[in-house]
């Protein structure tokens, strides 16, 4: 079916009146199936928000021998000696055991695990089968025409296209009043629709697999765009910095999603736009989600993976993707790398025409790059590749206390132990509880903000991580 407005259309109208048609013709449109092996987590929320759409796609199933192993797990003792017999196919036996339910054999599948314990054996068990899926989206909620969120007024684009600004350290730094910590009951119905815009296209992150409805920050950034937040449930935190997923919506529908993770001063974070609004507003739009993250965490430095920009990632080399980061203000943290492009920079500028060839690329993608706004300081970094040293940490330091300390002891206590000494003072002590009871909150980003006021945590760690290189 051919419709004339696009997803485009709906996000950036030309005019009130090109919206309307838009939206008319987006909810008349008709979607293909989406085929795909989904994870555990996506595959639940998906059994729960659309039952009778999607179904077991046994023609692409290569090998049903994992199915089989989930399977005997769900067996009733009555029913084994003809599972093992081999008389019946996975498909045929499914198709037996799933008469009486009023479902697809999907539905069926995961109602079996939906009403028995242990979630994590039956996450590494449904995995490990990697079982296709069929979803049909023609009429589905979620088809990407019809999952938005229903924006308070339709804004439109009579100038054009929103281009970068021209002081992003700036415009990154501008108050931002307009940030809510949405209801649970709404902050899902954001979650919902997170997780339908990945899946319709193939995708799923952690951030919204595991997305917390008590925790969904909504920061109206103007233009018509919106930026939704999500903090994650506790029993899926990292255990020490803060990772919370985020959203783009335009006139409320999706047009992109990341994730960060707050780490004392500094946030990591990277963007992504699908694929129907490319090359339409992302450099305006990155600005106003390093807006939000600044104006939630308070952070100043940002952090651009070598990955985001072309580092073993041979579409962003290809695109200049190091040009976009680099124009908006991030700088490579190697001098040499650095010095190359400023080289680079001052030759595009005297010659329009000229371009950084790819081995050229390649080399800038060789480090990360890092943006700093104005009161940022060297000192406040924490270098991300101590991550897994601090992990060393931890467990010498749950080694030292006996067995019994593994149990019951929360992911951020054993990096503290490992990283207090004996010149803590009393402050520094209650602040480091605090840090600890704020983890395991209900909501995440307090425990950010507490983070990056405990200066002593960060030296302490930055010091025992380099003493632990040393040995």
């Amino acid at each position: 079916m051919v419709i004339s407005m696009s997803l485009f259309d709906a996000a950036f109208p030309l005019s009130a009146d090109a919206c309307s048609a838009a939206l008319a013709a987006l909810r008349n449109a008709s979607a293909g199936p989406v085929h795909y092996s989904f994870s555990f987590p996506v595959a639940r929320w998906l059994a729960r928000r659309c039952p009778g759409e999607l179904t077991i796609d046994w023609g692409e199933f290569e090998d049903t021998s994992r199915l089989d192993e989930l399977l005997a797990q769900l067996l009733h003792p009555a029913e084994t000696d003809y599972f093992d017999s081999g008389w019946a196919s996975t498909e045929e036996w499914v198709a037996m055991a799933s008469a009486g339910f009023a479902g697809t054999d999907f539905d069926w599948l995961m109602a079996q695990l939906d009403h028995r314990r242990m979630q994590r054996v039956w996450n590494q068990l449904y995995d490990a089968a990697d079982i296709p899926l069929r979803w049909e989206l023609a009429a589905s909620r979620f088809a990407k025409a019809r999952n938005r969120l229903r924006p308070s007024a339709v804004v439109t684009r009579e100038d054009g296209m929103r281009t970068r600004p021209r002081w992003p350290k700036r415009a990154i730094m501008e108050p931002l009043d307009d940030i809510e910590l949405l209801p649970p009951r709404k902050g899902q119905r954001l979650i919902d629709i997170a997780m339908a815009s990945l899946a319709a296209r193939y995708r799923e992150t952690y951030h919204f697999n595991y997305a917390n409805p008590a925790e969904v920050y909504l920061a109206d950034v103007g233009c018509g765009v919106r930026v939704a937040v999500f903090g994650l449930l506790p029993e899926h935190r990292f255990p020490l910095e803060c990772t919370m997923g985020y959203l783009l919506l335009a006139n409320g529908v999706p047009i992109g999603y990341g994730g960060a993770s707050a780490l004392f001063r500094q946030v990591n974070t990277g963007i992504n736009v699908f694929d129907e609004f490319r090359r339409s507003e992302a450099a305006f739009l990155w600005t106003q989600v390093m807006r939000v993250y600044h104006a939630l965490t308070g952070c100043t430095r940002f952090i651009a993976n070598a990955y985001q920009f072309g580092g073993d990632n041979t579409e962003a080399l290809r695109s200049g993707a190091f040009w976009f980061y680099y124009r908006l203000g991030y700088r490579p943290v190697d001098a040499a790398v650095r010095a190359l492009a400023n080289s680079e920079s001052a030759r595009m500028r005297g010659d329009n025409k000229y371009r950084s060839s790819v081995k050229t690329l390649r080399e800038l993608a060789r480090c990360d790059m890092h943006l700093t706004l104005p009161g940022a300081k060297a000192s406040e970094f924490f270098d991300e590749r101590w991550f897994d040293t601090v992990s060393l940490l931890a467990t010498q330091s749950l080694a030292a206390t006996g067995p019994a300390a593994r149990h019951g002891v929360s992911a951020l206590g054993p990096i503290v132990a490992a990283a207090s000494t004996g010149d803590w003072t009393a402050a520094d002590k209650r602040l480091a509880r605090r840090l600890l009871h704020a983890k395991a909150d209900r909501r995440e980003l307090p425990y950010a903000r507490l983070l990056a006021s405990h200066r002593k945590l960060l030296i302490s760690l930055k010091n025992a991580c380099r003493r632990a290189e040393k040995a």
